[in-house]
């Protein structure tokens, strides 16, 4: 059984960029051994599948990440919402492959994750990332001015409360980390069996 990894954090924490970062390191998105996994009916891939740059375990990443958004938060309802992202990668993590999934909508859901995690091993990685941080990022990714900040700060602080509290829920049944970017990043390629791999968008 492989193992799941799920970052989480608020909008604007950087949980996009991780995905990115994991997605380079095994060669994404051009190398030899991506593999675009699509499902009838839906243009966008639902997952790629990465070959191991060192012969290890092949690593799902769920969702797409052409755009913006990434991750759970582009598998709607017709391809099953959060449930079937779930599912896909417990049925992914049954047969053989590690598994990376991650979204805004994930991030402060506890129930769902707790039932997946009593069936298999799951590493959640909070995003130390700072209410004041998170914030400035998703003005800049909204291209929106100054006075968008006190608006954006408070929905930051509310996405923060919900995601430790989540977080503090799965404690019990799934390995709980709370740490940097940086730091998350190297404890997620150390998990994969890439430790001390450099990453780049």
């Amino acid at each position: 059984m492989g193992i799941v990894i799920n970052p989480r954090g608020t909008a604007g924490s950087g949980k996009t960029t991780f995905a990115r970062r994991i997605l380079a390191a095994y060669g994404w998105p051009a190398g030899a051994g991506v593999q675009t996994l699509h499902r009838d009916g839906r243009d966008r891939p639902i997952a790629y599948r990465l070959a191991h740059p060192r012969g290890g375990r092949p690593l799902v990443v769920l969702g797409e990440y052409r755009g913006v958004r990434g991750g759970c938060d582009t598998i709607g309802r017709c391809d099953g919402g959060l449930p079937g992202a779930l599912g896909l990668a417990a049925d992914l993590s049954a047969g053989g492959h590690d598994v990376l999934l991650e979204g805004l909508v994930l991030s402060a859901e506890h129930r769902l994750s707790a039932a997946f995690a009593r069936a298999r091993p799951l590493h959640v990685l909070n995003l130390a990332t700072s209410v004041d941080a998170s914030a400035r990022a998703l003005a800049a990714r909204r291209r929106a001015g100054p006075g968008s900040l006190p608006a954006l700060v408070r929905k930051v602080t509310a996405e923060h409360a919900a995601v430790a509290a989540a977080c503090a829920r799965l404690a019990a049944v799934a390995r709980v980390e709370s740490l940097p970017f940086d730091a998350a990043l190297q404890r997620a390629l150390a998990l994969l069996g890439l430790p001390g791999v450099r990453t780049v968008d």
